[in-house]
């Protein structure tokens, strides 16, 4: 390996590619990177399901600093 080749956590068979043995096959290249889609998919898949939570208590935050005020008579 080289410094042009990708980082390890960018590339599920980076070890693979790292040996002088002949590069993995088809299939094996598609199943790592099915791996790494589903992993990727997950990952994103919790920041959906944490954003409304987090919407929530921002705009929960906002409004009692606005209304909050005392008011003038």
């Amino acid at each position: 390996m080289d410094e042009n080749d990708p980082h390890w956590d960018a590339d599920p068979l980076w070890y693979d590619r790292a040996e002088p043995e002949p590069p993995p096959g088809f299939w094996l290249n598609g199943l790592a990177y099915l791996v790494l889609l589903l992993l990727a998919g997950m990952a994103c898949g919790l920041r959906l399901y944490r954003l409304p939570d987090r919407l929530w208590c921002r705009a929960g935050a906002w409004l009692s600093r606005h209304t909050a005020r005392p008011r003038r008579s």
